[in-house]
């Protein structure tokens, strides 16, 4: 596989420092795929491709596989990948998993209700893999929190009193994941709740789907009317002129960040920057071309 991906929404636009510039999609037929028209240089630069230590930090809802052009500044997109949204929550799982497996104490500390962390990430892959578990209801109920902790941090920014509800009907566990005596594993519980975002997402796609064209393009918003729809893993805001949940691919982006925040609080930068290899690698796996 090539060492350089782009990021793009399902209509092929990269979103990249408040510039979107669109590309040809590559195109799969029976013998293969066959690449995109080349996009070259504009009054804005050279094109952007990523390698995929700059994907990390970049995920988006589409990935390709790109490749220079000869004239300088250019590229076409080559080829798909495997990247979806349950690809997304997988590797939000993997940074998790992986972290739970170094950080002491911390796949056995409690949840709110009883359940711990190292418990909550295995129904969540049974979930993921099966579209049934053993412990649904909790997997819901942590999906609650962490769509109730994103919202009370974004809040201002979005200004949608229907967030403001959602945060306030989960205020009591939000308040005790709050709690000091989690201080040490802040990382790590943060990294769950982003993991298990991201699978809330698969749960719904029809509900994702609708929500999903409005993400990546948005910096500044308005508040415009929105339709609510609740689920057992938490309310959906449908509609008005932003975004109204973190996607999965941001969520795991956010899961992977958190993890390695993990690393770093336990045993300092030089683990920290181990893990970010390890998940460098794992995101390389799970782009496997399609």
């Amino acid at each position: 596989m090539s060492d350089h991906f782009v990021a793009t929404d399902a209509d092929g636009l990269q979103h990249h420092d408040g510039y979107r510039r669109r590309w040809s999609l590559p195109v799969r037929e029976a013998n293969g795929w066959r690449p995109g028209d080349v996009v070259e240089a504009d009054e804005h630069g050279a094109v952007v491709l990523l390698d995929a230590g700059e994907l990390l930090d970049q995920l988006g809802e589409c990935v390709f596989v790109a490749e220079p052009a000869v004239q300088a500044g250019s590229a076409r997109l080559v080829a798909g990948t495997s990247w979806s949204e349950k690809q997304a929550a997988s590797f939000a799982l993997d940074c998790v998993e992986h972290i739970l497996d170094i950080v002491p104490g911390s796949a056995d500390a409690e949840l709110p209700d009883g359940g711990t962390l190292g418990a909550i990430i295995v129904s969540a892959r049974e979930y993921l893999e099966t579209g049934t578990g053993s412990d649904v209801h909790r997997l819901g109920f942590v999906s609650r929190i962490a769509a109730a902790r994103r919202l009370r941090r974004e809040s201002t920014a979005i200004g949608d009193a229907a967030f403001t509800a959602a945060a306030q009907a989960e205020g009591q566990g939000v308040d005790i994941w709050s709690d000091p005596a989690w201080g040490t594993l802040a990382a790590a519980r943060d990294a769950v709740l982003a993991a298990v975002e991201a699978v809330r997402h698969v749960a719904f796609p029809f509900l994702v789907d609708r929500e999903t064209r409005r993400y990546e393009a948005h910096e500044e918003h308005k508040v415009a009317e929105v339709d609510q729809v609740d689920t057992p893993w938490g309310r959906f805001a449908v509609g008005g002129a932003g975004p109204k949940y973190a996607p999965s691919w941001v969520a795991a982006r956010d899961a992977a960040e958190r993890s390695r925040q993990a690393a770093t609080d336990l045993s300092g930068p030089t683990v920290g920057q181990a893990e970010r290899t390890w998940q460098i690698a794992r995101l390389k796996e799970r782009l496997g071309t399609e």
